[in-house]
């Protein structure tokens, strides 16, 4: 799951206290959990082309958690699989209601230890009969290092999902000691550039360097790339200039609720009038 999002303030706020399983079990029994929506844009013309959900935690006492505060643990102590069904439950009911754009995608982040599930790709799909919707709408997000943790899995999984006509995402890309030459061998079909190389584009020669060298690579390869974190105008611009094909982050908008995203879709060229040209 995405660790970084703009609502920053952090959850272990109850006396530093670690989160345990059983309160994330409660969390699942009454409804504490929540959905985002990120919008993906195409680079070039800013058309909308789909969303990421991000899963948030509305914790009564520690206020806001983010992902990367629960998620290992509910990885640890078998919760991963209900909370994959509440994203995948939750964005889907909000994905068959939005409107006014065909051909949407949705992404959804996917736990590594969902890598070894034999039965998550016909699970995915029934889900996505039940809910009317094409199965190449949907993108799994898998991050690199989970990858390269799980390889193997990983093969027969992506195999599995490409096969059911699912679109698969390396995401975070950067953060593991990986090359895309690697992690060509799997059968995915989009690179998600890390959103720390985003952010940091503007003032690093290096971050550049890699997104440079990064899109290059990845379009050799037939690969579509996302740049995450992109938060001001030159480093939109000089994603542009590269050739890059969709981008997300602040400079477009924060994360937005379910109830909020109707209003942004309709009125999406007034709200990303800031960085249009």
């Amino acid at each position: 799951m995405s660790p970084m999002e703009p609502e920053a303030t952090m959850g272990n706020s109850a006396g530093d206290t670690p989160i345990s399983a059983a309160e994330i079990q409660t969390a699942l029994n009454s409804k504490q959990f929540s959905l985002r929506y990120q919008p993906k844009l195409d680079c070039e013309t800013l058309g909308l082309k789909g969303f990421e959900a991000l899963i948030r935690w509305d914790h009564p006492t520690r206020g806001l958690v983010l992902p990367v505060d629960f998620i290992p643990i509910a990885e640890d102590n078998g919760l991963i699989g209900a909370i994959t069904e509440f994203v995948v439950d939750e964005s889907f009911r909000w994905y068959v209601t939005t409107s006014g754009v065909p051909g949407l995608s949705l992404s959804i982040n996917i736990s590594a230890k969902r890598l070894s599930d034999l039965d998550f790709a016909d699970w995915l799909k029934h889900k996505c009969g039940q809910s009317g919707i094409r199965f190449d709408a949907i993108i799994l997000e898998i991050s690199e290092t989970a990858v390269l943790g799980e390889r193997l899995h990983a093969l027969d999984m992506f195999n599995r999902l490409r096969t059911k006509g699912f679109r698969v995402a390396i995401d975070g890309f950067g953060l593991g000691n990986s090359s895309l030459s690697l992690l060509a061998r799997l059968p995915f079909t989009e690179v998600k550039i890390d959103k720390s190389f985003g952010i940091a584009a503007g003032q690093s020669a290096e971050a550049r360097a890699f997104i440079k060298s990064t899109i290059q690579m990845s379009h050799s390869l037939g690969l579509s790339v996302v740049a995450e974190g992109i938060e001001d105008k030159p480093t939109l611009d000089y994603l542009r200039q590269l050739g890059c094909d969709f981008v997300h982050g602040f400079l477009v908008t924060q994360p937005l609720k379910a109830e909020e995203t109707g209003d942004w879709i309709l009125n999406r060229r007034k709200n990303i009038r800031h960085i249009l040209v």
